[in-house]
């Protein structure tokens, strides 16, 4: 299974800089790879991209992947979390489930026992030098609107009210300054 993901990943990946329309994946690209992405394990798939892919091709991959989260739970999140090896990603994650899912994971991810034995400084001073990139845009807004990554902010929506039932986590903070006190806190 291992081989299975490996390859279908690093296939996406290396077709996407030639494929897709937009940089780095889009979901037109990846529609005809999306029933073998849903039948490899879901786990491995979104450990493989956010630990060997870099940060902007995880996350636009992620995003262009919604069914993939749709069914999620917070735990899921921290058993994937807790299989990272490096602090990349742990950003990548934490950014992605920060700007597009709209979720605040931060303390539960930092809380981790890897994460504290290991990453836990790297990961804080990254929070404070990235916090600013952590809200959408109005970049970002188009992107949804205009089709041009081939999913919509809706779609995304709902799956943070999913997430949003467990206790544990809550909404992004929409505010700057207020990210940027939480981060400053941590």
């Amino acid at each position: 299974m291992k081989e299975e993901i490996e390859g279908l990943s690093d296939l996406i990946s290396a077709k996407s800089l030639e494929e897709s329309n937009f940089h780095p994946i889009d979901r037109y690209f990846l529609n005809p790879y999306v029933e073998r992405i849903l039948n490899v394990d879901r786990h491995s798939f979104l450990i493989y991209n956010f630990e060997k892919k870099s940060n902007l091709y995880s996350t636009y991959l992620m995003l262009c992947l919604p069914e993939i989260w749709s069914d999620m739970s917070v735990d899921d999140i921290l058993q994937i979390a807790a299989k990272f090896k490096n602090p990349f990603s742990f950003f990548g994650l934490i950014s992605f489930t920060y700007k597009f899912i709209e979720i605040d994971v931060i303390k539960l991810i930092l809380n981790l026992p890897n994460v504290k034995g290991f990453f836990k400084n790297d990961v804080i001073a990254w929070l404070k030098a990235q916090y600013p990139n952590f809200l959408k845009d109005e970049t970002d807004l188009l992107f949804f609107e205009g089709g041009v990554i081939g999913v919509t902010n809706e779609e995304w929506m709902y799956i943070k009210q999913t997430f949003l039932i467990d206790s544990r986590v809550g909404p992004a903070l929409m505010s700057l300054e207020e990210l940027k006190t939480f981060v400053i806190s941590l």
